[in-house]
């Protein structure tokens, strides 16, 4: 009997001691608040300013950008030349339009959520400014001659769910004529069409003067249309690609590579800086709609702002107007009919037609609210100047 007590107590006692370890197990591996962390191995579904702040900054530098908000300038950035959607990257297509496929650790969410400027307030440098709305691609092409280019798309361009793009408040409509978003030609990634496929475009981009030169004889796209209420980043269409530049168009699943490129990239940002493995959570980890131009309480140093809208904000250029740590998110997407910002879900996976490419585009209907041409929409020319070939 006294043997089987004995036995009795220490099953119990490893029993307790099983369920313990269990329970901490599950604690330390759920979501928590009030600014505790939370372990990262995937992005969040909506991604908040926090998640962008975390992910970012051991790559780059926050600042303060007057009508707009925080900037995220990468370290790339220093170097002469360098622009976004041309190095260390390449294009593919998918299901839902045309995807950049970036090889930096950040890429999965500087080429995907979203504009870029280039302005006296970062320096002369190509600076991201967070959005929330996922893409394949955030970009607007040209194409003439034996050449084609391609323009990260400015702060002035806004998306609203389920309608599309918008410049100055109206609706960008493909085929027509009368937009370019305000892009100048050093904008562009400039290249001929046999250096369309395999990436590595900083060795085959134009010069200063043939960027030009091409530039002015080439007609613009947009290249995005709606289709079943989705954004499709169709670019200069799948089968005139194939067309101009003689080589098939494979075409991939978009919510595939979106997962692929953003597991891969998490591992390596937190294998190459340990402490991106835990993000602060609490207040940051809600994505709260904020009306541009008004501060979220708690966080009044940078007043939110939408691609499209300018703050009042002013700033000494050069000067930061705020902290990125205590930044207010600014909101990339807003409804046809009230100022609020509406989130996007996931990527877009419609299967669509094969377009033909559109000349030009067009916007359609006045808004009471239009935007100021964007900042940053002629950035300093490359001083790495190539020919075309």
């Amino acid at each position: 009997m006294k043997i089987k007590w004995i036995v009795n107590c220490k099953t119990r006692v490893f029993g307790v001691c099983l369920a313990t370890l269990m329970a901490c197990a599950m604690f330390m591996a759920a979501p928590v608040s009030n600014g505790q962390a939370v372990v990262v191995t995937a992005p969040p579904e909506v991604p908040t300013i926090g998640y962008f702040q975390a992910q970012l900054t051991p790559y780059g530098q926050w600042v303060g950008v007057p009508g707009v908000g925080t900037a995220w300038v990468p370290n790339d950035a220093n170097t002469p030349g360098w622009r976004p959607y041309m190095n260390a990257g390449r294009w593919e297509y998918t299901d839902a339009g045309w995807y950049w496929q970036s090889d930096y650790p950040w890429g999965d969410i500087a080429f995907h959520y979203g504009r870029w400027i280039n302005n006296p307030y970062t320096g002369g440098r190509w600076a991201w400014v967070p959005a929330y709305d996922w893409a394949p691609s955030w970009v607007a092409w040209r194409e003439g001659g034996a050449g084609m280019a391609w323009a990260p798309l400015p702060w002035g361009v806004e998306f609203r769910p389920g309608l599309g793009l918008f410049w100055h408040g109206g609706l960008v409509v493909e085929g027509g004529v009368g937009v370019d978003f305000g892009l100048g030609f050093d904008a562009f990634v400039c290249v001929g069409l046999d250096h369309f496929w395999g990436g590595d475009y900083g060795r085959f981009a134009f010069d200063s003067f043939h960027s030009r030169e091409f530039f002015e004889h080439s007609r613009f796209h947009a290249g995005y249309r709606m289709e079943g209420g989705h954004l499709r980043a169709e670019g200069l269409g799948r089968d005139h690609i194939a067309s101009i530049t003689h080589h098939e168009v494979v075409e991939h699943k978009a919510t595939e590579m979106r997962r692929a490129e953003a597991s891969h990239n998490i591992a390596r940002r937190t294998t190459e800086h340990k402490e991106l493995a835990h993000t602060p959570a609490g207040r940051e980890t809600t994505r709260k709609p904020a009306t541009p131009g008004h501060a979220t309480p708690g966080h009044a140093t940078v007043r939110p702002a939408t691609p499209g809208h300018t703050t009042p904000e002013r700033a000494t250029p050069g000067h930061a107007t705020g902290a990125a740590a205590h930044a207010t998110p600014s909101h990339g997407a807003t409804t046809a009919t009230a100022a609020h910002t509406t989130p996007s879900h996931g990527a877009t996976t419609a299967t669509a037609a094969h377009a033909t490419p559109s000349h030009g585009a067009t916007t359609k209907g006045t808004a009471s609210h239009a935007a100021k041409p964007a900042s940053g929409s002629k950035p300093a020319s490359s001083s790495s100047e190539k020919k075309p070939e």
